[in-house]
Order: C-alpha cells, then sequence, then structure tokens
C-alpha cells in the first residue's frame, strides 16, 4: 500500500476542490469524513484517496467521476457499505497545464498504475459513476489483457461509448485545422469553444456551471494580466471577445468535464468487455441506457441492470442509501466464494 498522509491531507484535498469549483457544503463534508480517511498527495495527474480501510474483505475502487467538487457523497457511501469494506476513491484525472489531453486509453492506464500500487494483483472489485464508469470499462478491459481478473464491474449512471455523430464532431474539428496547419492544441481550444458555445446558448444548468469555471480563473487572468491585454478582446482564434459567450482559451481550459469531452470523443473500445457488466440508472434519465445498447444486446445474459429511483443528482445526495444498498449487496456477493475458503 502507498504511503499515505493523514486525514488532514484528505481534507487538504477535497478543499481544493472547494476553491475550484466553489461548494457551499465544504466544510460540513470534510468535518463527516470517517475516521482514518488518506489521500495519496503526489505530483502525478491521478490520484488515489484511501476513504476506508480495515476488514477481511478485498478493496473496492470506485471513480466517481466529478471534478466539480461534489464527490463528497463518497465518504457516506462507503460507511453505508460496512465498516469491513475498504473503500478507495479514484480521482479523475488532472488537465492542469497540460496543452494537449492524453486519450482516453492513456488516462485508463494511468488509474491502473495508481489502483495497481495499492492491490498489484486481482482478482478486482472496480465501479464508476457517469464518466467514470467510462473510465472504469477501459480499465476493465485493459486488466483483462494483462492477464489479471475482475469479480466486479459496476457501471453507475454511467456515460456509454459516444455515438458515432459525436466522434464526428472532432474529426470534422481536427480536419479543418488540419487544414489550417493547427497544432493539436489549437484543435482543442477549437472544440472547446464550439462546444461551449453550444451548451452556454442551450443549457442554463451549463451557464451556471460554467460561471463557476470562470470566477476561479479570474486571479489567474488578473496575474497574468500585462500577458492577456494585447490579446485583450480576442480569444485564440482571432474572433471577437463576447464573453462570457466566447471566452478565452486559458477560460475554458479550465473546464476539465469539457477537456474530458475531447478526449473521450476519440474513444472506441478496442473490444467489447466479455466479463459479466452491472449496470446501476437513475429512473429519471432514459437516454443513458441508450448509449449502452449495442454493449447489452451483444452481452445478453452477462448483463444485469437495475433502474433506481430518483435522479442523477439525488443518488448521490438524499438518495445514496438506495444507491449503497444495492452495491453492498454485489460486493458481499462478488466476494462470497473467497470469504468462505
Amino acid at each position: 500500500m502507498p504511503d499515505t498522509p493523514e486525514l488532514s491531507e484528505a481534507k487538504r484535498v477535497l478543499l481544493e476542490k472547494y476553491l475550484r469549483g466553489g461548494l457551499p457544503q465544504a466544510a460540513k463534508a470534510a468535518s463527516a469524513m470517517p475516521q482514518g480517511a488518506k489521500a495519496e498527495m503526489t505530483d502525478r495527474r491521478e490520484r488515489v484517496v484511501l476513504v476506508q480501510t480495515g476488514g477481511s474483505k478485498r478493496p473496492f475502487f470506485y471513480l466517481h467521476g466529478d471534478w466539480t467538487g461534489r464527490a463528497f457523497y463518497c465518504y457516506p457511501l462507503a460507511q453505508a457499505l460496512g465498516a469491513d469494506q475498504p473503500f478507495y476513491i479514484l480521482e479523475p484525472y488532472n488537465f492542469d497545464d497540460l496543452s494537449v489531453p492524453p486519450t482516453f486509453e492513456a488516462m485508463a492506464a494511468a488509474h491502473l498504475n495508481s489502483m495497481r500500487a495499492v492491490q498489484p494483483e486481482g482478482p478486482y472489485l472496480l465501479g464508476g459513476w457517469c464518466n467514470g464508469g467510462l473510465i472504469a470499462y477501459e480499465m476493465a478491459l485493459q486488466l483483462l489483457a494483462q492477464g489479471q481478473k475482475v469479480d466486479l464491474l459496476v457501471l453507475m449512471d454511467a456515460d456509454g461509448p459516444h455515438p458515432a455523430y459525436r466522434r464526428l464532431i472532432r474529426s470534422v474539428i481536427s480536419s479543418f485545422c488540419n487544414l489550417l496547419r493547427l497544432r493539436q492544441d489549437k484543435q482543442v481550444d477549437l472544440f472547446l469553444l464550439v462546444q461551449h458555445m453550444y451548451r452556454y446558448l442551450r443549457f442554463s444548468h451549463y451557464r451556471l456551471r460554467f460561471s463557476h469555471y470562470r470566477r476561479s480563473s479570474e486571479q489567474l487572468e488578473t496575474i497574468k494580466q500585462a500577458e492577456f491585454e494585447p490579446r485583450r478582446g480576442k480569444v485564440g482564434f482571432g474572433l471577437p471577445r463576447l464573453d462570457p459567450l466566447v471566452p478565452t482559451a486559458e477560460v475554458l481550459r479550465q473546464d476539465w468535464p469539457s477537456v474530458y469531452e475531447w478526449t473521450a470523443h476519440g474513444y472506441v473500445p478496442s473490444s467489447l468487455y466479455p466479463g459479466k457488466i452491472v449496470f446501476f440508472w437513475d429512473d429519471e434519465d432514459p437516454w443513458r441506457p441508450i448509449w449502452w445498447c449495442k454493449v447489452i444486446e451483444a452481452k445478453a445474459n452477462e448483463v444485469e441492470a437495475h433502474m433506481l429511483p430518483g435522479t442523477h443528482y439525488t443518488l448521490r445526495t438524499e438518495d445514496v442509501h438506495v444507491l449503497a444498498d444495492l452495491l453492498r449487496e454485489y460486493l458481499r456477493k462478488a466476494q462470497e466464494p473467497a470469504l468462505n475458503k
């Protein structure tokens, strides 16, 4: 197990998220962390947070998939699974100061390295929420390719492999930029700008979320004011600045979920995962299972799916006990043979 700092460091991890995204419940959630929580603080772009340890069970590795600092629910979730169930968080990938994000496969491989530093050999218990579910899927594929065993793969309200029309968006932007001989970092910037403008004009919840990123980047822009001054009124592609509709590339790069989208738009799974997959979906978002239709149809009896009462938000807040009850049962079943030996 890697050498990890004590609870105060785990709180600092969450405080960093609070400062990036603005979380009114940060102090309350931090004080509710279970005793013994630890975090691995390194200069790597992936990070493991040990939420709960002890007991005879194998650890459960969970990708919560949230860059905006709303992952405090992982602590009551871990507690609800029982004190004898070790629980580790695999934090979302850190894109800070990266001109070009890594491939989806490289991100998954980085998370695997962190996970295997804690548990070098399988069988593994792996789960992911939202975009973390898709990362968990690719991690499971890579584990099998490495000769490892996965006893549980549970995907919760998971984003699926992006449909062809979404991948086409990235392809069109890349082709256009290649014609103009623009570097790959400029391709990422253009993608972020196009996606931002579409979402900003269409979705009120996106405008609210973006305002958090914009505020968090204001200090950086102030510090670099002298650098930005010659370009004031423009973004990287020479368009008139109509902030916040057309923010600077520096501001857009603070929106890590959108940076992730660039990477995910280029991802096509190398193969169909051959093992069993368990899906949890909230019953308010019927579109999420559609992304996994091809996987579900191809695997037939190797898929178990559950619709949970609640929404994508409430299953991580007031309804987290619903999520925990079902997850606890699957963790018990996955480990039952080993525990009975």
